[in-house]
């Protein structure tokens, strides 16, 4: 998202990322050729396994490396390897006069952990609940703007790699079972059924772990309210605190985005699962017919035809005794039915007044509740934000809480389907003298800029 991993107001406008990655062998350096990076993968995964003390390694080392994974035809191969080990020099490795052995630059470790993570795609939910929550109890204790610049340049900076990579990881979750049945172009018998249920059950565990990340993501939203709540007019902070929700909302975009692919899938592999089914049940039904008609014969039992199925196979009763009822019945005409006596109803006009006068009320009442409503939208859009609580109990005073809680309701349904304003509530409770029995949580209505 940003680049400014320590604390610095002065402005970095003038540094070209393009053309200083354009300038001599600076991209070559960066992201060396594949030999090369793979030298230093070989390289990493020793120090990993401990293979070198003190995580130090000397020039024979990296010249092994080179052999294990180069494809030369130079007559000299380490001199070439050489060469490699000067262009290392610049991001990768760091050399020790005294005990001439060399080892890993932080560029290093960050560009080998970085592939191996992405690679391995370790999805832990439960460590960004932790991250997130250790995000909210550290910004909550930020007072002066220094602090909070920090907190946003280099505390969020650090962890948002880590809340990106979950995310990334569902995806790539998604795209190998997918690749799963792409790679089976031609139909085995058996095979093919299993690739689809293991396929199936793959996005079914990637849609409950949609459910976990976006459930340890929903610590961002007090993030946002205590962000909103700091945002005091200083331009940079403000740029910075905008750089933060827009990164908020990138992860629910892409959230909703995984949600709406599985959904999109998985329907048409069940169908599919469906289509494969039918032809082989087709093929099971016409071997047993077929089994029946050459196995079967037909005998005479009690001078009727009899089909004999073969052993094993029950045979069915075709044929029932037809039984005997006693109906008995009355003839209308001898006996005809009584009339049945009328009644006559009277009006109650007391009734009648009070419906009329409960319509009336109602009435009332539902322009009552939409005049509140056009009042609430109003002040949204006049002074960007109203709070929704504190509303509720003023409309309860001037009408009474059962119309306010229509109110408070219809507005609320009305806002989610605007997406100019935001609803947001926090773990705050709301609460008035007038009205001790009623307890709401703190809500308030943005409109976004």
């Amino acid at each position: 998202m940003r680049n400014s991993p320590q604390l610095n107001t002065e402005p970095t406008d003038n540094f070209d990322f393009i053309k200083t990655l354009n300038e001599d062998k600076t991209y070559k350096l960066l992201f060396p050729p594949k030999d090369v990076g793979m030298a230093i993968i070989e390289i990493y995964e020793g120090i990993k396994n401990d293979f070198y003390e003190n995580q130090k390694f000397t020039e024979a080392d990296l010249h092994d490396a080179f052999a294990k994974v180069c494809r030369t035809n130079d007559r000299y191969p380490k001199e070439l390897y050489s060469a490699h080990i000067m262009d290392l020099q610049e991001y990768f490795l760091d050399y020790d006069q005294q005990s001439q052995k060399y080892f890993f630059k932080d560029y290093a470790y960050k560009f080998c952990e970085h592939a191996k993570n992405t690679l391995k795609g370790a999805f832990n939910p439960t460590r960004i609940q932790k991250i997130c929550t250790l995000l909210t109890n550290s910004l909550r204790s930020k007072q002066t703007d220094e602090d909070l610049i920090f907190w946003l340049t280099d505390e969020f900076n650090k962890y948002e790699p880590d809340l990106r990579e979950q995310i990334d990881f569902l995806d790539r979750q998604i795209v190998n079972a997918l690749d799963q049945l792409k790679q089976r172009t031609v139909i085995e018998k058996g095979s093919f059924i299993n690739i689809l249920i293991t396929t199936n059950e793959s996005l079914s565990l990637s849609q409950s772990h949609v459910r976990e990340l976006r459930s340890a993501y929903a610590e961002t939203r007090m993030i946002r309210e205590i962000l909103n709540g700091k945002n005091t007019g200083n331009a940079e902070i403000g740029k910075l605190i905008r750089e933060v929700l827009f990164f908020i909302r990138y992860i629910n975009d892409r959230l909703n985005s995984i949600d709406k692919k599985l959904d999109r899938i998985q329907p048409k592999i069940r169908q599919l699962f469906s289509s494969l089914n039918k032809p082989a049940f087709n093929a099971k039904v016409e071997r047993f017919i077929t089994y029946l008609l050459e196995k079967s014969v037909i005998e005479y039992v009690d001078a009727q035809k009899t089909i004999i199925f073969p052993d094993g196979i029950v045979c069915p009763t075709l044929r029932y005794s037809t039984p005997n009822f006693t109906i008995i019945s009355k003839d209308k005409e001898l006996f005809p039915a009584k009339p049945k006596q009328r009644k006559h109803y009277i009006q109650n006009n007391a009734e009648i007044e009070g419906n009329r006068k409960k319509a009336i009320t109602f009435l009332k009442d539902i322009d009552t509740a939409q005049k509140w409503q056009h009042y609430i939208l109003s002040e949204i859009n006049l002074r960007n934000y109203i709070n929704l609580s504190e509303t509720f109990f003023s409309i309860a005073r001037q009408t009474n809480s059962s119309l306010a809680v229509t109110v408070l309701f219809n507005t609320i349904k009305q806002i989610s389907r605007m997406p100019s304003m935001q609803l947001e509530t926090a773990r705050e409770l709301y609460t008035d003298n007038e009205f001790k029995h009623i307890t709401l949580w703190k809500m308030e209505v943005r409109k976004l800029q």
